[in-house]
């Protein structure tokens, strides 16, 4: 074979392989060229509430998946302050539909040790801590999911004792769920609250004691209001705390399914 021919031959296999190595990458290419696109933007997950007196401080937000209307929670956080548990809990709050704000009432701080966390929750005045709650509730209602939706308070421990004195406060919320807060025993405090009420509490907390607990219960029954009081046996204080020692799965897988039904009926219903 002339060697004109054979060079010929070689170039057009060289050509065929160029082409066959082309449309064999091609899907390849379009994956790549896809996967390096900007993602979409996502939402904050922090944002800035203003209050009257010009302060204001910053909130964690966690929002629901779609883009449809969603009732509103804001989460008060234990006294350890904002560290990723209760950032957590806001999240598992949205994966159930509820589009929850966590106000940052100690300013940026966070204890680690109890001795930290008493001094930072002595800080704290209701007048600051409800005008803060307050800013939180007119952003929620200011976003378009949850515009002319109902709003809830849930808080742990010290958010516990928070909660129920804001429900206390603000007759316009639909729902409130403590955890092991302080509670109220006084029925002409009580006899104000407009809000229905659920409250968690653990049999073996050293602090807030069955005792309290029951004396909670009569005060609310001579106020003539009704509110669901659960306590766990087994359980105390912190008692859904997940990677705490305080933490009880039991009491808290009952008291998590409890606190969803109370919601869906009186946030989604």
């Amino acid at each position: 074979m002339p060697n004109r021919t054979r060079l010929l031959i070689a170039l057009a296999s060289l050509a065929l392989a160029f082409v066959l190595a082309a449309l064999w990458s091609w899907p390849l290419l379009a994956q790549k060229s896809a996967g390096a696109a900007a993602p979409a933007a996502s939402a904050p997950s922090t944002v800035h509430l203003s209050t009257p007196d010009g302060g204001g401080t910053d909130a964690f937000i966690a929002a629901p998946s779609g883009s449809g209307p969603v009732p509103a929670m804001i989460m008060v956080f234990e006294w350890w302050g904002m560290n990723d548990q209760i950032k957590d809990m806001a999240r598992r709050m949205a994966q159930q539909g509820y589009y929850t704000i966590i106000p940052d009432l100690y300013h940026g701080k966070a204890a680690t040790t109890p001795e930290d966390a008493h001094e930072l929750m002595r800080g704290l005045e209701d007048t600051r801590v409800f005008s803060e709650l307050d800013a939180a509730a007119a952003w929620l209602h200011a976003q378009k999911r949850c515009a002319g939706t109902k709003l809830g308070v849930m808080g742990f421990c010290m958010g516990g004792g928070i909660a129920l004195r804001y429900a206390l406060r603000t007759p316009s919320l639909s729902a409130a769920v403590m955890f092991y807060g302080a509670p109220e025993t006084d029925p002409e405090k009580l006899a104000g609250l407009q809000t229905p009420l659920q409250g968690h509490f653990g049999a073996e907390d050293q602090g807030i004691t069955p005792d309290r607990v029951e004396a909670f219960r009569g005060a609310l029954k001579q106020a003539g209001k009704d509110a669901e009081l659960y306590v766990y046996s087994g359980a105390g204080h912190a008692f859904m705390h997940d990677g705490a020692p305080s933490y009880r799965a039991d009491a808290a897988k009952i008291a998590w399914a409890r606190t969803l039904s109370f919601l869906q009926k009186h946030l989604k219903g």
